[in-house]
């Protein structure tokens, strides 16, 4: 739980912005995040979500949230958090955003999230990557700039998860070299497409309803296939169908697009191999039997 100190820095930072009348009332201890700790900040007409982790372990990891939140509410109609503050204390650093209760989706969400996630796509760049590394969960995600996206998915992605899961005794020496035979075998496998601004980590922890509508949360943003997006999507059981049907209204994808998703889930996937064990190298493996 937050101390007390803590408690009175962050009031104080919060009047001196006018985002707060008087003394936070309460505060509330969120569940979910594998990363954070989250709370709910109350005071008497108004609450804040407050994210706070170890200053040291995860450096400048709200800086990029921050960039990747601002990001996203300039290229699309999804909203976003508002960001309130940003800053450390003592040993922690902690992000303040606007407090989005949770509500249920109007009838017309799912449309309005897939044209937005299609809005979103359309925004484009020279290279594949960013000009930044930032963080998918806790681990460090390299956006190096690439000309294509086959090189940039292996070196940036695949190879690096690779490096980390085998320095961590989390892959078998038989799994890295089933990566090492299908590396080869990407080069003619996507379809080409310009770099796309992607959220980055769009699964249903990482969005919520406001007010009935859309809002992105804890992107890990970059240029990418667009594909990726739609593939995070259905890794954990996918969304409404209506979102992807109002996807292909706006931005028609490939032939053949659901055929390349477990290819490029081979990414989370990986990130989850290091950030939560061994059980979901089984899953990677699977995928791999069949191009290998």
């Amino acid at each position: 739980m937050i101390s007390t100190d803590f408690k009175k820095h962050l009031q104080q930072e919060l009047i001196e912005l006018s985002l707060l009348d008087s003394a936070i009332e309460s505060v509330r201890k969120l569940t979910g995040g594998s990363v954070n700790q989250s709370y709910e900040l109350i005071g008497s007409n108004t609450s804040f979500f407050v994210k706070v982790n170890d200053l040291t372990s995860y450096p400048n990891m709200f800086e990029k949230e921050v960039d990747g939140l601002n990001l996203l509410r300039r290229s699309s109609f999804i909203e976003v958090p508002e960001v309130l503050i940003q800053g450390s204390y003592e040993k922690l650093a902690y992000l303040v955003l606007e407090f989005v209760p949770n509500s249920a989706p109007n009838q017309g969400y799912w449309e309005l999230f897939g044209k937005g996630l299609a809005t979103l796509h359309q925004n484009t760049s020279e290279q594949f990557g960013l000009s930044y590394n930032n963080y998918n969960g806790s681990l460090h995600q390299m956006n190096h700039y690439t000309d294509d996206w086959c090189s940039f998915f292996i070196e940036n992605r695949l190879t690096e998860q690779q490096r980390q899961a085998r320095d961590n005794g989390r892959l078998s020496k038989e799994l890295s070299k089933m990566l090492d035979l299908f590396y080869p075998k990407l080069s003619s496998f996507f379809p080409e497409e310009r770099p796309a601004l992607l959220h980055g980590d769009l699964w249903s922890g990482n969005f919520m309803v406001k007010q009935e509508n859309p809002c992105y949360m804890d992107p890990s943003v970059y240029y990418g296939h667009r594909e990726v997006d739609l593939a995070m999507s259905l890794l954990f059981g996918g969304f409404d169908k209506r979102m992807y049907e109002a996807y292909h209204e706006i931005f028609p994808l490939e032939k053949d697009w659901e055929k390349r998703v477990d290819v490029f889930n081979l990414y989370p996937l990986m990130v989850h191999v290091n950030l939560f064990g061994t059980s979901y190298a089984q899953r990677v493996k699977s995928i791999l039997k069949n191009y290998i």
